[in-house]
C-alpha cells in the first residue's frame, strides 16, 4: 500500500472539524473516491492528503481550503481531471461552452 493511500484511509478524521458542513462532507465523499482512483498520479505530482484536505481558518470558502472540499465536486456539470502539470482541473460544462477551473499544487502565476 502506498503512503498516499494510507493517508487517504485516515482522511475521514478531517470530517470532525467544526467548520465542515454537510455540503463539504458530500464534496469529501466524492473527492475521496476520485483521489483513490488517481492516487498514483496525484502522489507522483506531489500532492499530499494533508494539502488536498486542508481546512481553512475561516468558514468555507474563505481562507485556504484544500481542493477536496470544493463544491465543484457536488456539481453534476463538473468533471475533474488531472492537468498536464499535475494540477487538478474541473471542467464545468455550461450551455455555450466549457469553463476550466484549476487547483494549482504550486502557485505559479507566470505559467
Amino acid at each position: 500500500m502506498s503512503r498516499f493511500i494510507a493517508e487517504l484511509d485516515g482522511s475521514a478524521q478531517f470530517l470532525k472539524h467544526p467548520l465542515i458542513t454537510k455540503e463539504l462532507a458530500r464534496a469529501y465523499a466524492r473527492s475521496e473516491k476520485w483521489f483513490r482512483e488517481h492516487a498514483t498520479e496525484l502522489e507522483d505530482a506531489g500532492w499530499s492528503v494533508e494539502v488536498l484536505y486542508r481546512v481553512g481558518r475561516l468558514a468555507f470558502p474563505y481562507s485556504e481550503w484544500g481542493p477536496g472540499w470544493l463544491t465543484l465536486w457536488n456539481n453534476d456539470k463538473s468533471e475533474p481531471r488531472l492537468g498536464s502539470r499535475g494540477d487538478i482541473e474541473f471542467v464545468v460544462h455550461e450551455a455555450g461552452g466549457h469553463v476550466v477551473q484549476t487547483c494549482w499544487l504550486r502557485a505559479n502565476f507566470l505559467s
